[in-house]
Parts: C-alpha cells; sequence; structure tokens
C-alpha cells in the first residue's frame, strides 16, 4: 500500500498548506474510471474518483463563516483562489462535523482555466487505487453512490457530479453554504 506524505520541505507561510501530491495527469477514461483516491474520514473509509480529484493538501488553514451549514467548515486559500472546504464525513453520514481534518482533497471540475473547485475534509489520505468492481447502492444522485470492497475493508464511493450539481444537501448536493 502506497501512503501519501508530506514533502522534506513543507510549504510555510500562514494560510498554506503542505501539498501532497499533486493529481493533475491525464488519465485515460477507460482506466480513469476505474481509478480512485482512498481516503478516511471520520472512522470511514471513501473512494473519490481519481479524475476529479486536482491536489491533496495537508494543514490547509480554513476560516469558518457566520450562519453556514454545520457540513461548510469555512473558507480556505488556494492558489490564489476562495475554496469552500466540506466535512466529507457529515455530508455523507449526516454526522456532527469534526475538527480533526489535517488533510483537504481539492476536487475540481472544468477546463483548467475555468474550472471550478471544491474542498473535501479528511482525515487521511491513503493512496490511489485502480479497482474492478464497485457494488451500484442503486440511488442515482447521492453522495454516497456505492461501495468497493478492497483489502478487507469496505469503502463508500463518492459521487462527485453530485458535489458541483447545486443540489441542497438533503437531495445530495451541496446545499446552502
Amino acid at each position: 500500500m502506497q501512503r501519501l506524505t508530506a514533502p522534506a520541505n513543507p510549504t510555510e507561510g500562514p494560510g498554506r498548506g503542505d501539498i501532497l501530491t499533486p493529481m493533475d495527469i491525464e488519465v485515460p477514461v477507460a482506466e480513469g474510471d476505474r481509478r480512485f483516491l482512498m481516503v478516511r474520514s471520520g472512522g470511514t473509509f471513501y473512494a473519490v474518483p481519481a479524475r476529479q480529484v486536482r491536489h491533496v493538501v495537508r494543514g490547509l488553514v480554513c476560516h469558518p463563516v457566520p450562519g453556514a451549514q454545520p457540513h461548510l467548515l469555512g473558507l480556505a486559500q488556494f492558489a490564489g483562489e476562495p475554496l469552500a472546504v466540506l466535512d466529507l464525513h457529515s455530508m455523507a453520514e449526516g454526522a456532527a462535523p469534526q475538527s480533526s481534518h489535517r488533510t483537504t482533497v481539492i476536487l475540481g471540475r472544468g477546463a483548467r482555466d475555468s474550472w471550478t473547485a471544491v474542498g473535501l475534509a479528511v482525515n487521511e489520505a491513503m493512496r490511489v487505487q485502480t479497482v474492478d468492481r464497485i457494488t451500484e447502492n442503486g440511488h442515482r444522485g447521492e453522495l454516497v453512490s456505492g461501495t468497493i470492497d478492497l483489502d478487507g475493508e469496505r469503502f463508500k464511493v463518492v459521487d462527485t457530479a453530485v458535489l458541483f450539481e447545486g443540489r441542497r444537501v438533503s437531495e445530495g448536493g451541496l446545499g446552502d453554504v
């Protein structure tokens, strides 16, 4: 199992996190749909489609937004742009947000010059894995779209499209952040 680790010389400065690994790579379509970033959040394992992951960052400073929904941990600055950071476990399980997140998975959608981004706060980014089989839950449009059994653990598959479609959390989307 390959673990993602911080660089030897971490990025310094207020509001800047340590970039663990950039994910700006072109993955062939056939293989791209089978590659996932395996993460742990709130004691649950999740599989995030690797084709949507742009960066994995540790120590990103997040500023709370007064009156925001509980799953919105706050706003951070990444690459000079504001970034909404969401608690993955809170959104997927309906649990209370946690403050122990150490890593932010930055997802992107669209062309490189005009992409939309959102951050998912997790406890740990573990590895990128190619999988052969996903068990779907049969409920299209939900944040968790299926499961992957791997190495004796069950990973919940995150449907990242739900995060970008603007639906309410109860409908599987971001809600009013």
